[in-house]
């Protein structure tokens, strides 16, 4: 078991003490090995909390475009007269009195994995067969992602003759908070509700010193729609990505 108490907005390049404990992160783990018929696998539980203030997903867009320009054009906060008057006739959202934006002053996430062989052979604690799992949560707010998951299999030395190969085979889904982009995704159908994937792969191992492995991976994308690369520029949709990939492995 472990546990952690950190500052939030720290950061690896920078050294300022002042930044010191600005709020607090908390981080606790703890892990398990267990043996359930002599079997090896684990467990093991992980959260995260903190008090740091976020930029909330949950916007006025008009409130946040009229932040923008105010900031990047100053004038528009005090427009005098004449402005205000041009303003008022052609722009009359750019009167509006603008909002600060709204934030989060907490978040939390929280994980569970496992993996556990369910079948090995006699003695032979490094080879066999086991299923893996593993799933997060989080606020959804100010984290985009609500939740994920992971589950698949694998082994080694299962195939007779080849002691040394390995398999796996892996599904995930990953499942965006309702607050991340609403209207975008509204006025655009960018999706960006779940993305899925599904990899696989096989590990050869051709000498002692020699390895080969092919990979596929299939992936549902998140995103329904990206902009084109040809002009005219408009939002075109996204297919379901697929990789096929080998990877030769030489140990000298």
């Amino acid at each position: 078991m472990s546990g952690l108490a950190l500052g939030p907005n720290g950061a690896p390049i920078s050294n300022d003490v002042s930044q010191a404990f600005n709020g607090v992160m908390i981080v606790g783990n703890g892990a398990l090995t267990i043996k359930p018929f002599g079997l090896v696998g684990h467990q093991s539980l992980g959260f995260t909390w903190n008090n740091a203030e976020r930029f909330s997903l949950d916007q006025n867009p008009s409130n946040i475009v009229s932040l923008l320009l105010t900031q990047q054009f100053p004038r528009l906060a005090n427009p005098g007269p004449v402005l205000e008057q041009i303003l008022a006739n052609s722009f009359p959202s750019l009167l509006v009195p603008t909002q600060p934006a709204n934030h989060e002053d907490r978040s939390w996430t929280i994980s569970y994995a496992f993996d556990q062989y369910f079948w090995q052979p006699d003695g032979d604690p490094k080879h066999g067969v086991g299923v893996f799992f593993g799933f997060g949560a989080s606020d959804g707010n100010p984290n985009p992602v609500q939740y994920a998951f992971l589950a698949g299999i694998g082994g080694k030395g299962v195939v007779p003759g080849r002691p040394d190969d390995s398999f796996g085979l892996g599904l995930a889904r990953t499942q965006f908070s309702d607050s991340f982009l609403p209207f975008l995704r509204q006025q655009f159908n960018l999706g960006l509700q779940r993305e899925d994937a599904i990899e696989m792969y096989y590990n050869a191992t051709i000498t002692s010193w020699m390895n080969l492995t092919t990979d596929l991976q299939i992936v549902d994308s998140g995103l329904n729609r990206a902009l084109s690369l040809t002009t005219p520029r408009q939002l075109t949709g996204i297919d379901t990505g697929v990789l096929l990939g080998t990877r030769l492995r030489v140990r000298f």
